[in-house]
């Protein structure tokens, strides 16, 4: 499903100030497995889930997932690659404050040529998964960080993608909402998602997953 090979990414090459963010990386995640990237601030495990889900690329190695090379594409092209087939949840929710849980839940499908019916129907289904059906017509802004967190959920189930990518996604919630985190992640994995969570929250050593320890830019 996700191959890595021989990933660099170093910031201001050839400058003063130069970085190696990531060191000759390789990994290997297979369909339908969970990984856990940990390490503290800084390692370069948010780099890497980055990588992975086309947000930057890198300075120089191979990325493959479901077959498709990204690690080169065009910008507008990696931005389809993205809504079609990864779902995203991010540590800040990255949600439009103004607009209403059901329009934002609803955002990764706007490019597509879906009916009506099949918008609201996608929508409702990812909601109900999420367990935010409730509040669909209320605006983010009013929500809890929990409830916000669920809104993020269900935008990144709704375009039922394959590969689900998560940063440091329980860093802004508190020990009951990321206890249902939890129980949500174990439940998708369930279900056969493919999961790539960056994080060095301990909550997550309850979880059957296959760790990666990132130390300095390299797996340890």
């Amino acid at each position: 499903m996700i191959k890595l090979e021989n990933i660099n990414k170093i910031y201001n090459q050839s400058r003063p100030n130069e970085f190696h963010a990531l060191k000759n990386i390789s990994l290997h995640v297979s369909e339908g497995e969970l990984i856990i990237l940990k390490g503290v601030s800084g390692s370069g495990k948010s780099t890497l889930l980055s990588i992975i889900g086309s947000l930057i690329k890198p300075s120089s190695g191979s990325v493959v997932i479901d077959n498709q090379s990204i690690a080169k594409l065009p910008d507008l092209h990696a931005s389809v690659f993205r809504a079609d087939k990864l779902g995203f949840i991010f540590q800040s929710f990255n949600l439009f404050e103004e607009l209403s849980v059901a329009e934002n839940i609803t955002t990764p499908l706007i490019h597509k040529s879906i009916t009506p019916k099949e918008l609201k129907d996608k929508t409702a289904t990812a909601m109900n998964t999420a367990q935010i059906q409730h509040k669909a017509n209320t605006q983010v802004k009013l929500l809890s960080g929990g409830e916000k967190q669920r809104c993020a959920i269900a935008r990144a189930l709704v375009n039922s993608p394959k590969v689900i990518l998560c940063d440091e996604p329980t860093a802004n919630l508190d020990a009951k909402n990321s206890k249902i985190f939890i129980k949500t992640i174990k439940k998708l994995h369930d279900d056969g998602k493919t999961i790539v969570i960056a994080t060095h929250d301990s909550i997550f050593d309850s979880i059957d997953a296959k760790i990666i320890n990132i130390q300095n830019g390299t797996i340890v």
